[in-house]
């Protein structure tokens, strides 16, 4: 499961559905591994394993009456004083030797509040003890090396591992690793594990599927967010005539591309891998996956959110270009509202039972 903030409902959604095609109360899936906001969802999911119906079902009405106020910190004081740190260490830092130290513009302590008291993180290791989970991954950046690290609790025979670029490392899952993997750059505050500082989990990880099969995965369901574009039609809107973009569509844009295309990038990887294992002698072994993405493009769900959220971030986000007609996929990520939640929940649930033959057959293969 990647991330995209608020765009992570649709994942309840589609795994839902899964469940209820399925009918598997147990061994639904062994392995879990989340990404950013992905995250979130997959440590509930652990922490539940034991039972899908029930895991599936409180995740749902989770995502059905979440606020902002479960997520960041809504008080006026509270974002008028990240508000002013920031913009007086942007506009003034220059005048220090340290120069600014605004890194975030909301503080997610009602974030952590709420994992705390839903995620049953003490169960993670029972539930792996007992047979209902092989392992479950959260992905980081380290902002100090840049490196992606992969934080994991799983059964013992499963080893470490790294690449030039991501490491893993095992460990007790806490809400320091689900807060730091679901820090989306420039809004979430980074946080401290140990003694550096890490974000969002997609910022550098472009091989997203790479921990589930290191973890022993034998077939992979991937929970995309983005609606797939025909490319005749990419090409067309690419130079259509368009206004000079607000710096919301760029951050937007930007945010895109950290949560999006890492997977899809993966998906094709591994389905090239695939052929290749199965048309001739290779080292690698086939994996089948099955990608599940949203049937309509969840940045524009959003258009008409700007009033569901707190006064002074509609206004820091206007300020930034962002409107109903304008910047919806940035407002997307920051959209904890049941208004935006619960139709993409509705809209995953439905994507997925649309496909219900398809996933039978991946499930019984």
């Amino acid at each position: 499961m990647t991330g995209g903030g608020a765009r992570a409902a649709y994942q309840a959604g589609v795994v839902r559905a899964l469940y209820e095609i399925t009918g598997k109360k147990t061994h639904l899936f062994d392995v879990i591994a989340g990404n950013s906001a992905g995250a979130i969802n997959a440590s509930y999911y652990a922490g539940h394993s034991e039972n899908w119906d029930v895991a599936t079902q409180n995740l749902l009405q989770l995502w059905t009456r979440i606020k902002p106020a479960n997520v960041y910190d809504v008080r006026t004081k509270s974002l008028s004083e990240l508000g002013m740190k920031w913009l007086g260490g942007t506009i003034f830092g220059g005048l220090t030797a340290q120069g600014s130290h605004a890194n975030h513009l909301l503080d997610t302590t009602p974030l952590r509040k709420l994992i705390e008291r839903e995620s049953s993180l003490a169960h993670i290791q029972q539930n792996i003890d007992r047979g209902f989970l092989t392992g479950i991954s959260l992905s980081t950046t380290n902002y100090s090396t840049g490196s992606s690290v992969i934080f994991y609790q799983g059964e013992e025979s499963i080893p470490d591992w790294a690449r030039s670029d991501r490491f893993s490392v095992r460990c007790k899952l806490n809400e320091d690793h689900i807060m730091a993997s679901a820090a989306i750059p420039f809004f979430f505050p980074p946080v401290k594990i140990e003694e550096s500082f890490f974000g969002d989990g997609c910022i550098r990880q472009t091989t997203p599927l790479s921990p589930a099969i290191h973890l022993g995965a034998d077939k992979i369901i991937a929970i995309g967010i983005r609606f797939p574009h025909e490319k005749e039609k990419m090409k067309e809107l690419s130079f259509a005539a368009a206004k000079n973009p607000t710096l919301g569509q760029i951050v937007g844009v930007m945010l895109n591309a950290i949560f999006l295309d890492s997977l899809e990038g993966d998906y094709e990887r591994l389905q090239k891998i695939n052929r290749l294992s199965g048309g001739q002698r290779t080292d690698q072994k086939q994996i089948p996956i099955l990608m599940l993405r949203p049937s309509k493009d969840l940045g524009k769900l959003a258009k008409t959110l700007p009033e569901k959220l707190p006064p002074l971030l509609r206004y820091l986000l206007k300020g930034m270009g962002v409107s109903e007609t304008e910047g919806s996929d940035l407002l997307s990520y920051l959209a904890f509202d049941e208004s935006y939640t619960k139709p993409l929940l509705e809209l995953g649930y439905e994507d997925t039972l649309g496909r219900r033959d398809e996933v039978l057959k991946f499930f019984d293969a």
